[in-house]
């Protein structure tokens, strides 16, 4: 799904949307004049405070970037001056800003609110905390004065970095020295499907979007097939009001509808559409292929596959079949926290124990896909089928009693959902990287979930090494012992 645009019409359909202009520059100084190399506009519905904050800690990460003849630059703005950056500066072939560069020269007039760019779901500023479709333009060429051997060698000497790698983290574009573009410009459209779900003749939909994006609309169609031109069978759809939704964050809103699809049948497939009805009316998301009607239906059976049942609530299996077979297409989610580390050394503890186990926590995966609570997030599922349980571990390298709650409410949750009626086990635990954790120790026994310290997971590695996994289920894990 992709629609061509220029910027200023995409922008009238997100009127009272944006707050602030995340900008950030390359530029490369020659005979004491600095050239742009690469700039890319932002626009956020958060307050430039917070864009700057942002900034700073991805500067803080790489850190300042300045040497005699290149230079990477960030700055924030407040959405009142884009005109002011369209046509003083922009227009004029030159930057300012304050802290950064006195006078950068694009070389040529810029007219921003005129390019021309695609409305979609992919492009080169994909960021992993951005999960909504997005307007994107490009212009220009690549910069041959970031292809000059000493300029790269300078920079490398005095940040031990490639530039190019600089330039991927701190602007966070996909720039490499094939890329043909030396200005590019991103808006988001703060709306998607959250959650759809087919049960009982009925098709349940979950919309998130920004309090002042007006004129969305939804269709939920049963085809007999899985293209477009199948015969439709059944269709249904609704406005989306303010009115209908609740809060879910600052600026969002989430709406939800369970549309009546009578004519059904598990054979058929569900196509769910998110549409914004301005004219000229314009395709927000749809799922990038249909869904079977009786793959809703198989999940809400008793589990015979307990790890597929539990790691379906995180991720579908259809957006790991395009991890797998779009890898060009369709990215994964890039690893979030230094601790990731830490979660993937626990599963590889529980691998040598015998469970069969799925790594979620460095990926937006980690959240149930039931979007109003967002704060029900998991680590690692594991499955030990000798005992039919399922564990659900959550790691930290902080404070672990902080996670009992957590994973209560996740267990409950799949008991009440996914293994009602089933004879399944489920038991919680947590991997802390810290080496007392006796209060935590306490806390978690009265909640039921077993929670692990640096000692405890020593121990567990001790009886590994021996080659005694049994008594390292039994005397940790608490499963019988079976030598």
């Amino acid at each position: 799904m992709a629609t061509r645009m220029i910027l200023r019409d995409f922008l009238d359909r997100v009127e009272g949307v944006y707050k602030s202009i995340d900008l950030r520059l390359v530029a490369v100084k020659v005979d004491d004049v600095w050239h742009n190399a690469l700039t890319a506009v932002r626009f956020s519905c958060e307050e430039p405070e917070e864009l700057e904050k942002q900034q700073k800690k991805r500067e803080s990460q790489w850190g300042k970037v300045q040497t005699s003849s290149f230079m990477i630059g960030m700055h924030s703005w407040a959405f009142e001056w884009l005109e002011i950056l369209c046509s003083d500066f922009l227009k004029e072939g030159k930057l300012l800003l304050p802290g950064v560069t006195d006078n950068m020269q694009f070389g040529r007039s810029i007219d921003l609110l005129s390019v021309e760019g695609i409305f979609g779901e992919h492009g080169y500023t994909k960021r992993d905390a951005d999960q909504y479709p997005f307007f994107e333009a490009s212009a220009g060429e690549h910069s041959p004065l970031l292809k000059d051997e000493r300029l790269q060698g300078e920079v490398k000497s005095q940040t031990l970095f490639d530039l190019y790698t600089l330039i991927r983290e701190l602007l966070e574009v996909n720039f490499s020295r094939g890329t043909s573009f030396d200005f590019v410009v991103a808006a988001p459209f703060y709306a998607r499907i959250e959650y759809c779900d087919f049960g009982e003749q009925r098709c349940k939909i979950q919309i998130k979007f920004h309090k002042d994006i007006k004129d969305l609309a939804v269709t939920a169609t049963v085809r007999k097939g899985n293209q477009d031109n199948t015969l439709s069978k059944d269709k249904a759809s609704s406005t989306i009001g303010l009115e209908q939704s609740e809060e879910s964050g600052e600026y969002m809103r989430l709406w939800t509808r369970e549309i009546e699809l009578l004519n059904a049948t598990p054979a058929d497939y569900l196509w769910v559409n998110l549409i914004q009805t301005k004219p000229p009316a314009l395709d927000i998301e749809r799922p990038s292929f249909p869904m079977q009607i009786s793959r809703f239906l198989e999940s809400k059976k008793p589990a015979k596959n307990p790890l597929l049942a539990a790691f379906r609530q995180f991720c579908t299996e259809d957006e790991l079949e395009g991890y797998l077979t779009k890898p060009g297409a369709i990215q994964p989610p890039s690893p979030k926290k230094p601790s990731s580390a830490f979660e993937g050394s626990v599963l590889w503890i529980l691998g040598l124990c015998g469970f069969q186990s799925v790594w979620l926590g460095w990926t937006e995966h980690e959240t149930l896909k039931e979007g109003k609570i967002a704060h029900l997030r998991l680590d690692i599922l594991a499955y030990y089928e000798k005992e039919n349980t399922l564990l659900l571990v959550a790691c930290t390298t902080g404070r672990p009693d902080q996670d009992i709650d957590i994973v209560n409410s996740i267990k409950q949750k799949l008991y009440a959902e996914v293994f009602k009626d089933t004879d399944i086990q489920i038991r919680s635990f947590i991997f802390s990287s810290q080496p007392s954790v006796d209060v935590a120790k306490q806390l978690g026994e009265k909640a039921g979930v077993t929670v692990f310290g640096g000692d405890d997971i020593r121990g567990i590695l001790t009886y590994v090494r021996k080659g005694d996994t049994a008594r390292a289920l039994s005397d940790y894990f608490i499963f019988p012992f079976r030598p």
